[in-house]
């Protein structure tokens, strides 16, 4: 009987080695049967808009009113005087004069859960001898709008979107004695609407 030499431990593990080695050669070079599945479908969206946030001014009129006195009968009255596109410094007021400068704002509010602050500065410091007064009041069956967060402010939802309010700031001397003399610069007034 003859016998056939068997292979060593380490010829083994070489030959193990080199078939894993051409299965993975064969495999990975696509002379094997790797497939692969693909598919694509569209996702149908809907087109997607901003909205807006605006605020149009008209142009602004500016009265003067104050008290008048007639030198022949002493009776006293008030009188208006119109003072729109006059000079920007207003002199020689008395305590009890107001200037009035008026415009009106109409808003544009598109959007979806939007809401602003609508704010007039009326560009008057503080503890100065003119005493500013701002009012809104809403023109044309639009609704009243909710104070806002500060002064002379108040809050806007997209439900205002085209509604128009007139702005009414009065600059009124103050009767205090420390007025005589001053003049009134008020300015610039300014309208800002700001997003939430």
């Amino acid at each position: 009987m003859t016998r056939t030499p068997r292979p060593s431990t380490a010829g083994r593990a070489l030959a193990a080695a080199a078939a894993a080695l051409l299965a993975l050669t064969l495999l990975g070079n696509g002379l094997g049967t790797a497939a692969r599945w693909s598919d694509v479908a569209p996702l149908e969206t809907q087109a997607v808009g901003t909205g807006s946030l605006d605020v149009v001014l008209a142009p602004a009129r500016t009265t003067l009113q104050h008290t008048d006195v007639d030198p022949a009968t002493g009776a006293v009255g008030r009188g208006a005087t119109d003072l729109t596109g006059t000079a920007d410094t207003l002199a020689a007021l008395a305590p009890g004069d107001t200037v009035v400068v008026t415009t009106r704002a109409t808003l544009d509010v598109e959007g979806t859960n939007l809401t602003a602050t609508l704010t007039v500065d009326p560009a008057v410091p503080a503890g100065g001898t003119v005493v500013p007064r701002v009012d809104l009041v809403p023109v044309s069956g639009a609704l009243p709008l909710s104070p806002g967060p500060g002064p002379a402010s108040w809050t806007v939802t997209a439900a205002q979107d085209g509604a128009a309010y007139d702005i009414v700031v009065a600059y009124d001397v103050s009767a205090d004695p420390s007025a005589q003399g001053t003049t009134v610069e008020p300015g610039p007034l300014t309208v800002a609407l700001t997003q939430n």
